[in-house]
């Protein structure tokens, strides 16, 4: 069975080896404000869960396209309501997969002895 999720260390070696990803907060615009996981390689969008489910189709145009070339990671808290978005955009023939844990896990210092 595909695995629908990406753990923080499968998502720091995608971006490291340069893969084409779209980082999607589905959180709403807010939260999104207030931080988000960003990286130098990869396209941040804020496109709300709620919105997505409101909509014939779950992107706007301008996210479509840049969605249509890259590995879509969905974002929210804790990783719930990503892994929703993650599924609806399946659904509608995107390759998404939802960052487990969420940004707390994200923002989870690494465990290094020292």
């Amino acid at each position: 069975m595909q695995k629908d999720t990406w753990t923080k260390q499968e998502v720091i070696e995608l971006l490291e080896k340069r893969t084409p990803v779209l980082i999607l907060d589905v959180r709403d615009e807010a939260k999104f404000q207030a931080g988000t996981l960003t990286s130098e390689f990869a396209a941040t969008k804020n496109v709300p869960y709620v919105h997505m489910l409101e909509q014939d189709k779950p992107l706007d145009e301008e996210t479509d396209s840049v969605a249509k070339n890259a590995q879509i990671i969905t974002v929210c808290t804790s990783g719930n309501k990503a892994q929703k978005a993650a599924a609806l955009l399946r659904q509608h023939g995107y390759e998404a997969k939802a960052l487990l844990g969420g940004l707390t896990a994200w923002n989870e210092p690494e465990n290094e002895d020292e």
